[in-house]
Order: C-alpha cells, then structure tokens, then sequence
C-alpha cells in the first residue's frame, strides 16, 4: 500500500526544510558578480521549496528545477528562476554548466527495472562543472548500488544521515562531493561509500555551530541550454519574446501599432473628409468645439439602393449608394441634429 501511494504522488518525498538549513550551513557560496553566478539545478524539484530555501540561505544563485508533475511544476515556477515541466530524461541540460546538483530522486524501480536514485545519480551528474557540489540524498542502504560512480567521479566525499525524527521514516542520509576534474579509480574511497550503506552515520550538524566545508564554483554568466526535448508552446513563446524576431520593435510596430498614438495628417482635412471620418465611426462620442457651440457626434454609413431607368423594359435595375448619416447632440441645448447626406457612389448591378 505505501508503494502505490507513493506511485500516485509520483515518489514524492520533499526534502524536510530542517535538512535543508543543515545542508545549507555546511557549504559557501562563491562570489558572484555581473560576468560569473552559481547555478543550482534540481531534477527532481517538486514544489520548488527545497530548491529555494537552500539557495536563500547559501545568499542566493540562479535556480533551476525539473518536476513531471504538472501542478507542482507550476508551483515551482513561482519561485525558482527557471522550470521544465516535464521528465526529467527528456530535457536537454548544458554539459558542466551548473555549479551546484541538489538531487533527492525517487525511491523506486524505473520502467527497466534499474533503481532509479542511481540512474538519476548517472544521468544528472553531468551537468556538474569541475569542481561543483553534489548533494545526494537517499535511503542509506541505496549508497551500495552507487558506490563506485560516486567514488571515480566524485572527491571530498562526505556522507550525513537525517537528524532524528527525520530519519525514522526512510532512513535518509546525505551525501556531499565535488566533482573530480578527470575521472579516477578511487577504490579507498569506494569502500568507504559501501561502509556507509550498511554502518553508522554521524548526524547532519545544526546550522549553529557549523562552519562551511565546500564552497560553490562561480561559472561564466549569461544564458545555458536547459529545455526539454518536447515542444512546449509557452516555453517557445517566451523564448521567441526574448530572442526572437519578435524582439525586432520595428517589426512588432508594423504588426501592431500604438493604438492611442496620435495620428497629424498631412494636409488639413476638409469637412468631406471628418465627415467620412466620423461617419466610419473612427471621431465617434468626440466632442467638437468652435468657441460657439459645444457638440458631441456619432456617425455611421448604410447603403441603400434606388430604380433607375433601364434600356430593357424587362430588366429592373438598381443602384446602390451609401448614406452618411451623422448625429449632433448639442451640450448647451440637449438637441440632436441629424445631418444625412446620399449619393451614387456605386456602380449599378442587374
């Protein structure tokens, strides 16, 4: 039954924040400035709380998460810098772009039936600068499976479990690397990962007393490839506002005009002209004042149609013309004045 549960919510399992305050407290963040920034990535980011807080506390980096499921996708998007909806083996991720991996990956078996903390472990590692933190956290005994990837591709390694209560429920630990610039065959350090699984952990330190043990790269800043290998229109609509053609104002200006902007012809108009203007509708409820009289107008134009003579007797033909009909409602006065004007203006039909 806590299985299937587990299925419906997705695996689930926010990182309690009182661990994340613990995890935070042992790392520095690196100074940042306009040309470099630390970069977080979270593939498995939930709500996007874990993510958030951790980064507040460490003095803030650009946060980016992943969450399959779409309503705490939108959540996320609430407070982290950039969101994929979607799996997390479906996006696409800048190779060695992000300073900091904060995975807390589901406790379950794939579709392949591989566990699938360790091939999210596999597959998110990459996106690691040299030098850039790993955060693990899963059940201890999961450390096993894991214990040679983490050892030849990872050093500095350090492993907490959950403070009590915390850790009475899926008796989670932590584990902290930098990632290696080469990868190496660390069998010392394998054995120690292996030690983990099965031995007793120290308890993640409180925030008090603690001082940082790993410090977050600074890479270079500016825009990194993070998408998801499917179409998303809203993600393809922001891009194309910010990248796009659409950033061309000139173009936009074309397709879209200032709507209120102020129009000065560039002849005076004369009176057949306002009134084909206010009869279209373009100078309606438009007060008009000549020192005199005060008014306010509204136009509109019908068509209608008359018999005219036809050479064939049996023939009927008509003429369609337009009628402009423009109304005056005087503010002085309260008299409307109804001004019409008609004319052949088109061409005759049978």
């Amino acid at each position: 039954m806590a299985r299937l549960e587990g299925v419906a919510k997705a695996q689930f399992y926010p990182t309690p924040p009182s661990v994340v305050e613990r995890v935070a407290a042992l790392v520095r963040h690196a100074p940042s400035s306009h040309r470099r920034v630390a970069r977080l990535l979270d593939p498995c980011c939930g709500t996007g709380d874990a993510l958030r807080r951790f980064a507040d506390a460490i003095g803030g980096a650009e946060t980016y998460g992943i969450e399959i499921e779409q309503h705490r996708a939108a959540e996320a998007r609430q407070v982290l810098d950039h969101v994929i909806a979607g799996s997390a083996f479906a996006v696409r991720l800048g190779h060695e772009a992000f300073s900091c991996l904060w995975l807390n990956p589901p406790y379950d078996e794939g579709d392949d039936g591989k566990r699938l903390e360790h091939s999210f472990l596999t597959t998110m590692s990459r996106t690691l600068a040299p030098g850039g933190l790993i955060i693990y956290i899963v059940p201890q005994a999961r450390l096993a499976q894991s214990a040679r990837y983490l050892a030849s591709r990872h050093e500095a390694l350090r492993c907490y479990r959950f403070h009590d209560p915390e850790y009475e429920a899926f008796r989670q630990c932590v584990v902290l690397g930098r990632r290696r610039t080469t990868q190496a065959i660390a069998a010392d350090a394998q054995s120690q990962v292996e030690a983990w699984a099965t031995g007793s952990l120290p308890e993640l330190p409180s925030p008090g007393p603690t001082s940082p043990i790993y410090e977050l790269p600074a890479l270079p800043a500016g825009p990194v490839v993070f998408a998801s290998q499917f179409f998303e229109p809203e993600t393809a609509a922001a891009e194309a506002r910010e990248r796009g053609l659409w950033t061309n104002t000139a173009l936009v200006e074309r397709f879209w005009p200032a709507s209120e902007r102020p129009v000065r012809p560039l002849m005076p108009l004369r009176r057949g002209h306002l009134a084909v203007l206010i009869a279209a509708g373009f100078l309606n409820n438009v007060l008009i004042e000549d020192g005199s009289r005060r008014v306010l107008v509204k136009g509109r134009i019908t068509k209608a149609s008359r018999p005219v003579e036809s050479a064939d007797p049996d023939v009927e033909v008509e003429r369609e013309f337009l009628r402009t009909s423009v109304v005056l409602l005087d503010l002085e006065t309260g008299e409307f004045e109804d001004i019409e004007q008609g004319g052949q203006l088109m061409e005759p039909s049978a």
